[in-house]
């Protein structure tokens, strides 16, 4: 009997909620295996290299969704003040309100990070570029535009820290909030 076919998108999706709930190290092949609903045959098919492999997949998606609901909204033609708030919102989904853990931070350490540390560094300045971008357009001068992108990274990603660690997640929900203000004056 054939099994049934799980699309490609869905397997990502649920290698990133091991990760990202597991970290690298802590992401078995049975705990891998059993949330995409795949036998370990099955993913070592599609991801020969392992759980290496499936992790560099996660990053890509990553990288990509980044590439399309940050960088590119806040690229893109309409108001500062409308871009940030689209952008923001997709970050507040993305984080289901401060309730889920960052992949970029699950990946970042553990005994395999140096291996992920590109990948990760390379999304993370993304963000930073594209959030440049919008402080440049909110009319701040360069340095002050690259001071507040790095800062809101660090607010975003400290706040889901504390958000996970006090389970209050209100307190991504302020964050998000204190971003609005500090880059709209």
């Amino acid at each position: 009997m054939a099994h049934a076919k799980v699309e490609h998108d869905v397997v990502i999706d649920k290698l990133m909620e091991v990760f990202r709930s597991s970290g690298y190290d802590g992401s078995s092949m049975a705990t891998l295996a059993e949330a995409t609903q795949l036998k370990k045959a099955s993913l070592y098919h599609r991801f020969p290299q392992g759980k290496q492999a499936m992790a560099h997949a996660v990053l890509s998606y990553v990288a990509d969704w980044t590439q399309t609901r940050i960088v590119d909204v806040l690229f893109s033609a309409s108001t500062p003040k409308e871009r940030l708030e689209k952008a923001l919102k997709a970050i507040d989904e993305l984080y289901d309100g401060g309730r889920l853990d960052c992949i970029l931070r699950a990946l970042s350490h553990g005994s395999e990070a140096n291996i992920f540390q590109n990948e990760i560094a390379a999304v993370f300045q993304l963000w930073i570029d594209a959030f440049t971008h919008l402080a440049l357009d909110f009319g701040y001068d360069q340095k002050e535009s690259d001071r507040l992108a790095k800062l809101a990274i660090t607010k975003i990603q400290g706040t889901l820290i504390l958000a996970r660690a006090f389970g209050q997640p209100s307190l991504f929900t302020e964050a998000l909030d204190e971003l609005r203000s500090l880059f709209t004056r």
